[in-house]
């Protein structure tokens, strides 16, 4: 069976037919063979509609086809956007429906609502452009974002609001491992963790770089918002009695410090003061408790360049198994 401009049907009884056909070619056809009746309103051109007998109905259009409806109506919207009040077109397919264009659909109206039961799907073989006001995505679930090649994001402002956030940089592809994770700050860079029992943690199985162009402050024990206006110096350490329930100290706001290995400190290469002390090299105070060195295994040497001053209030003791004075 086939619907073009003259239209076969082998099992046609045409004794049933009653063809109308106008001196320039335009047809209406009544075909009422048993079980295969039919109807078939042509034009000359060879556009044509026809209505099959199982109900179906064909439309062909050998060039453009435009369909305009509701000219005297006079639409209102109603709640949620809905046409309730106003007339509407209607059209209604109980089965799959198939729209197959080989140039460019286009479609345009004042507002667009698509409801979709169930799956979605888009495919495009280049490009897809979307281009909107505001952009509001919502999903009960999930929402990925897969790109083979890049993932560009430009805007003013970016924010995200999540309870859990994981990133996952270099991971196994093409074979190996390794990436790069580089974020580009021209301002303030802020990471604030406000509770106070929980952390921040930097791991690093490789190695772990900090580098600071101009002063660095760390507070340990004070949650402020300002840690510039606590800077002593150009590199500022200041521990102070944390609050935390969570604390190893046995003494809040101490300091510990461990090392396989020895320790090198080298002090005023350049200049013999500091931001605390002008003109000390070196100064170590200590307001409350005893001081105490203890060198286990080896010896201590100390040389003084120029003149050494001791001021005890207390009493001195010395034990040595021999004491050499020059």
């Amino acid at each position: 069976m086939s619907a073009g401009s003259k239209i076969r049907d082998d099992k046609q009884e045409y004794q049933y037919s009653i063809p109308w056909i106008t001196p320039s070619g335009h047809e209406i056809s009544f075909y009422d063979t048993p079980g295969n009746q039919r109807v078939v309103m042509k034009h000359t051109s060879g556009s044509h509609i026809e209505f099959k007998t199982d109900g179906s109905v064909f439309i062909k259009s050998v060039k453009d086809m435009h369909v305009h409806g509701s000219v005297m109506s006079a639409p209102r919207s109603g709640a949620g956007g809905t046409t309730e009040g106003s007339d509407a077109s209607t059209f209604r397919y109980d089965a799959d429906l198939n729209l197959e264009v080989e140039g460019t659909l286009r479609i345009k109206a004042k507002k667009l609502e698509v409801d979709i039961a169930e799956t979605t799907k888009m495919i495009s073989g280049t490009d897809t452009i979307i281009t909107a006001n505001n952009i509001t995505e919502k999903a009960d679930e999930n929402i990925s974002m897969e790109a083979t090649k890049s993932l560009y994001v430009d805007t003013k402002e970016y924010r995200e609001r999540s309870v859990s956030h994981r990133v996952e940089e270099g991971t196994m592809e093409d074979g190996g491992e390794g990436g790069v994770n580089y974020t580009n700050v021209s301002g303030n860079y802020v990471i604030n963790n406000t509770d106070k029992n929980g952390g921040i943690t930097i791991m690093s199985a490789g190695y772990l770089n900090l580098v600071c162009g101009n002063e660095r402050v760390d507070l340990v024990g004070d949650y402020n918002n300002k840690p510039s206006s606590s800077a002593k110096g150009s590199f500022t350490t200041i521990i102070k009695k944390p609050s935390g329930s969570l604390d190893k100290s046995t003494m809040p706001g101490d300091y510990f410090f461990e090392s396989d290995a020895g320790a090198y400190y080298n002090y005023a290469k350049s200049s013999g003061g500091s931001s605390g002390s002008a003109s000390d090299g070196l100064k170590q105070v200590v307001t409350t408790g005893n001081m105490q060195q203890d060198v286990t295994a080896g010896n201590r040497n100390r040389t003084v360049g120029a003149a050494e001053t001791i001021a005890i209030t207390g009493v001195q003791t010395v034990t040595a198994a021999q004491i050499y004075l020059n």
